[in-house]
């Protein structure tokens, strides 16, 4: 009789020591708020002026869409560019009649009666003037204007819709970079948040710290196209999926001592 009072008791023991350890580790894997707050070092009352930012000067790269108009000041040289406008399979009625032309692995675009021309490397306003010039031979005051079709990057990482993503825009900040993925997850090391470049095969890699307020005066705080944007895991992520399967198991076996339990109480 008093081993089986022992051996219920011992019973009992386990399961509770199973049930307070999940408790306690639990209790030990929560997250700091701060470490999860953007530039939390801004005081709540404060009110502070940020200096004017510009975004980096847009450099053409390999595979970039370009949207070009070429026109003039009289009607005769409008319809003269237009007719090859027209008839080219790039041009269409969404783009309002601009060429659409992509950068070739060789730097080039192909214009109408100019055939290639290198403008990969040079920032939108150099491309126009490099297009002005080579129309001058056809044209009578030629009027460009250039534009860039697609905005893309990607991201990846402790987000919660990773992926990549192409938007209507010329200048995109970081943040509104990372509301494109839905945020950060709780688990994101918001002060390790990696930005890898590549600009006509240029490549480097920078890391923000996106707690620290100074990233809105950053010349970062503005991304380039084309950038892939990977957040970091916090190791608290791995402890906390370690123990969830640890759990798994413990609830398991916590189980099966309470139903042997039950019977030695039957």
């Amino acid at each position: 009789m008093i081993r089986m009072f022992m051996s219920r008791k011992r019973v009992s023991l386990c399961c509770y020591g199973c049930i307070l350890f999940c408790i306690c580790f639990s209790l030990g894997s929560c997250i700091n708020t701060k470490e999860v707050a953007y530039f939390n070092n801004i005081p709540d009352s404060a009110v502070r002026s940020l200096r004017q930012l510009q975004p980096p000067p847009a450099i053409i790269q390999i595979n970039d869409i370009l949207e070009i108009k070429v026109g003039g000041e009289n009607e005769k040289t409008v319809q003269y560019i237009n007719q090859y406008f027209s008839g080219t399979n790039n041009s269409n009625s969404a783009t309002g009649g601009a060429l659409q032309v992509i950068v070739d692995l060789n730097g080039n675009i192909e214009l109408p009666k100019i055939g290639k021309l290198k403008l990969a490397g040079l920032t939108r306003d150099a491309a126009r003037d490099t297009i002005t010039n080579a129309y001058k031979e056809y044209l009578l005051e030629p009027i460009v204007a250039v534009k860039f079709g697609n905005f893309r990057f990607s991201v990846l990482g402790e987000v919660k819709a990773p992926g990549n993503f192409s938007i209507v825009s010329e200048k995109v900040n970081i943040f509104e970079a990372l509301a494109q993925a839905g945020d950060l997850t709780q688990f994101a090391e918001r002060n390790k948040i990696k930005i890898i470049r590549d600009i006509n095969g240029k490549r480097e890699i920078l890391s923000l710290n996106l707690i620290d307020s100074s990233i809105l005066n950053s010349p970062e705080y503005y991304i380039n196209r084309y950038d892939v944007i990977y957040a970091e895991p916090k190791n608290v992520k791995v402890v906390t999926e370690n123990f969830q399967r640890t759990a798994t198991y413990i609830a398991t076996v916590a189980s099966v001592l309470a139903l042997v339990l039950l019977l030695f109480r039957n």
